[in-house]
């Protein structure tokens, strides 16, 4: 038996080295109208493969595609989806970097999907097992302007069912799990009390051999547990590394996997592998370890280059000192 470990959201797309600075000149040449569209995709897969690459030399054991293609959490959706654009820059909670608000002028329609592409890069760039990334409906509609159905359930809704065509097409492309990032959910916990998320999350899920991973970043998820666990939702991922948290003390799962955030993507301080076997050990008295995975707290892309390889070693290297501890009996 093995802790299975993972990783969430993006990777870092730019780095010192010499080659990790490719991607921007090939955006910069772009903008400049040096090369063409053809040209800049080459380029993304080249960093897709890059990514999925070191973090399977690093040891994670389900990876995804480091969403080298992203701007932030929304811009590949919004490419992809009809009446609504990229518009006013915001700061991404309580991060130092930021993100284009979503502008939803009208009912939105999915024109192809939006990650199926770097997925299948990803997919043939390595023989471990690869998952999706998607953004969170209650995230997008708690961060938009929503300019048509001016509710926000509705909204969440309507994401939804966009984004339930983007798991389907995942899943006709081999794909059998994906992240559901929703630091909102966290972050406003009391969303979590409408009937709509039940809705929201049905409609993902209800019918679909994909599983849904349900990622609680960038804030405690103590106030968000109980609810979550209710949902149609494979996993549950929650962050009990960066910031105080009693989270384990309410955690009650009958049939969903746990996802430890266990080593901080927004710290460049590393972690050591004791460090994390504590944290294995407390939530294994709540969470038999077959249903336990170890992942970053959130996307490693905050994080320099060189630290979010270190990061991943470090998890990797975590997972086999927590079952060697015993910790996880």
């Amino acid at each position: 038996m093995a802790i299975t470990t993972t990783v969430i959201g993006a990777y870092p797309k730019i780095g010192d080295e010499l080659p990790l600075q490719a991607l921007r000149r090939a955006l910069h040449e772009r903008d400049r109208g040096g090369i063409d569209d053809a040209a800049l995709d080459a380029e993304f897969d080249t960093g897709t493969e890059r990514a999925v690459r070191e973090m399977d030399e690093a040891g994670v054991d389900v990876l995804n595609h480091g969403c080298i293609r992203w701007d932030d959490l929304f811009s590949s959706f919004v490419r992809a989806w009809r009446n609504v654009s990229r518009e006013a820059l915001e700061r991404w909670f309580d991060n130092n970097t930021y993100f284009r608000v979503p502008v939803v002028s009208g009912a939105l329609e999915v024109r192809a999907p939006a990650t199926v592409r770097e997925y299948e890069v990803a997919r043939r760039t390595t023989k471990r097992r690869v998952k999706g990334a998607l953004c969170g409906p209650f995230t997008f509609a708690r961060l938009s302007e929503d300019r048509h159905y001016r509710d926000r359930s509705a909204l969440a809704l309507a994401v939804a069912t966009a984004l339930r065509a983007e798991v389907d097409a995942l899943g006709a492309a081999g794909c059998d799990l994906v992240d559901i990032e929703e630091p909102a959910l966290a972050r406003w916990p009391e969303d979590l009390r409408s009937g709509a998320v039940r809705r929201v999350y049905d409609v993902l899920a209800q019918g679909s051999r994909v599983g849904i991973a349900l990622q609680l970043s960038m804030f405690p998820a103590d106030a968000a547990i109980e609810h979550v666990a209710q949902l149609p939702v494979a996993q549950i991922g929650v962050d009990v590394r960066s910031r105080p948290t009693r989270v384990l003390e309410r955690i009650s799962l009958e049939r969903q996997t746990l996802v430890l955030g266990v080593v901080d993507a927004r710290n460049t301080k590393l972690e050591s592998p004791d460090e994390i076997a504590r944290l294995v050990e407390t939530a294994a008295r709540r969470v038999d370890i077959s249903r336990l995975w170890l992942a970053p707290t959130t996307s490693l892309e905050y994080l320099p280059h060189d630290i979010a390889r270190a990061k991943l070693r470090v998890l990797a290297e975590g997972a086999r000192t927590a079952l060697a501890a015993g910790g996880a009996r």
